[in-house]
């Protein structure tokens, strides 16, 4: 299996995609055609920069953009799309820093999604080339949790180490009479033995063998950092044809009523009862996303303890009116919401409720002599490049809604008695310190402020590993580094 690493937003033709995946223009022109139908690639029309977030220094219109963070695999080819915070690495040699990057990343989706499975989603209506490799993922997460299908057979024996059957003993031996009292010298004995012969537990065993080689040898095994399953060297195919092997599971699937054991006959089902015809052979597997945003946004979320969720009552204040009366309510439900009206006669007539602005993360915290600090936090999947030319930073939109942020607030930090509130944009990087980019300003758009508020919103880079890591311990980052950004510079003017 031949593996290329390519960084995501990266900019492609056919001839520069082929040089990538050392293969010919012919070849090059297939693979751009199977990832663009399956959205690992898009067709780019325009030359805007700004709709790309990336660094580039040619004309990009008409060439292929990659538009995926994960893996994909076609043919004997796994292309390995990296995260573009990440420096470029060579197609053919990544780089340890990429590969433990990427392990990481997928540990990351693996828990957002639930399991490896959950990322490439398994249809109902049919097998197609995808659902193959998630199905296969999902019988090893399974045996992972579960182990190796087993039934266990129920024998008697006699004088066995196990329990005593008292009606078969009674029935069967003779016993001898002491004080008019029973005593049997021979007695029947239950044993219960796992039915190693048993056609699905061995039909089981070939089929996990089956998707643990196929790991190993794409390479997929290494970046999901899965272990090797080695439980038989039967073929599933010496099993029988399809309507057989579906025949046999049918009938066990009748007879069985625990659910993890339902579950796995099922998949069975499903891995053995597959119709090539429905499948093209060169249709590429895809494990990942195209909206890695979103995976930035649910980190950070965990990474600076989001309290938007949370109830008034449970944050360590003493509520004052009017929001003393408010103790059930959450952070995010105080918000006010635009108000539609219509015409009616002599006045106006009330609209029902509509949605309201939506911060990504609000984080509340006590800097010791810094007093209490209101940070109103958005996290923002961009490269920026701050400078003569400025690219990959956030619109006007985001820009303007940061400081809508801080006014829909306005009153809850007033009444309280908050000595900061900050604005922040929190962007990726491949770095292992917090750093502070830049900031941005309106003037002539947004009215000055006066303390404690601010007049500006800060943009930060964050170590993306040292989030990920927070996100998947569960826990909020250290408060050495929380200070950094909620103990940052605050310039008012």
């Amino acid at each position: 299996m031949r593996t290329a690493y390519l960084r995501e937003l990266s900019f492609h033709t056919p001839e520069s995609f082929g040089r990538a995946l050392h293969v010919d223009a012919d070849e090059a022109l297939r693979y751009i055609e199977l990832l663009c139908a399956h959205g690992v690639l898009k067709l780019r029309t325009g030359n805007e920069g700004k709709e790309y977030d990336a660094s580039y220094d040619v004309n990009v219109h008409g060439s292929y953009q990659l538009v995926y963070v994960g893996l994909v695999l076609v043919d004997d080819l796994c292309i390995v799309a990296y995260p573009k915070y990440l420096p470029g690495a060579s197609p053919g040699n990544p780089g340890t820093d990429t590969l433990l990057v990427m392990r990481q990343v997928f540990r990351v989706l693996r828990k957002i999604e639930g399991s490896y499975s959950g990322i490439a989603a398994v249809s109902e209506e049919g097998m197609r080339a995808n659902d193959r490799l998630a199905l296969m993922l999902m019988l090893l997460e399974h045996y992972g949790e579960y182990g190796v299908y087993s039934n266990y057979v129920r024998t008697l024996a006699d004088n066995g180490p196990g329990d005593i059957s008292w009606e078969r003993t009674i029935a069967s031996n003779l016993p001898f009479m002491s004080r008019e009292r029973p005593v049997y010298m021979d007695y029947k004995t239950v044993e219960s033995d796992r039915d190693a012969a048993d056609f699905v537990t061995r039909l089981h065993r070939a089929v996990l063998t089956e998707c643990s080689r196929f790991m190993q040898e794409s390479g997929l095994a290494s970046l999901l950092t899965l272990d090797e399953v080695w439980l038989s060297d039967a073929k599933v195919e010496d099993f029988g044809d399809a309507d057989l092997v579906s025949y046999r599971l049918e009938r066990e699937r009748g007879l069985q009523f625990v659910t993890w054991k339902q579950e796995i006959i099922d998949l069975l089902l499903r891995y053995v009862g597959e119709d090539d015809s429905t499948v093209r052979k060169d249709a590429p597997l895809c494990l990942g996303t195209s909206s890695f945003y979103h995976v930035w946004e649910e980190t950070c979320k965990v990474a600076f303890d989001d309290a938007l969720d949370k109830r008034l009552c449970d944050f360590d204040l003493e509520l004052v009116a009017p929001f003393d009366r408010m103790g059930t309510a959450k952070l995010i439900d105080i918000i006010p919401r635009p108000q539609w009206t219509i015409p009616s006669v002599g006045g106006e007539e009330g609209c029902s409720e509509v949605a309201t602005l939506i911060p990504d993360a609000v984080s509340l915290r006590h800097n010791g002599d810094g007093g209490n600090v209101f940070a109103i936090l958005d996290a923002k999947y961009y490269t920026p490049k701050l400078g003569t030319n400025v690219r990959g930073v956030p619109g006007v939109e985001s820009v303007t809604k940061q400081f809508l942020y801080q006014a829909a607030y306005r009153d809850f930090v007033l009444a309280h008695g908050y000595s900061r509130v900050i604005n922040a944009f929190l962007v990726p990087s491949a770095g292992d310190v917090i750093e502070h980019v830049g900031r941005v300003r309106f003037p002539g758009v947004i009215a000055a402020e006066e303390e404690p508020f601010s007049n500006v919103v800060e943009l930060y880079s964050l170590p993306a590993r040292r989030v990920f890591e927070a996100y998947l311990a569960g826990e909020s980052l250290d408060n050495d580094e929380l200070l950094v950004i909620t103990g940052g510079p605050n310039v008012l003017e």
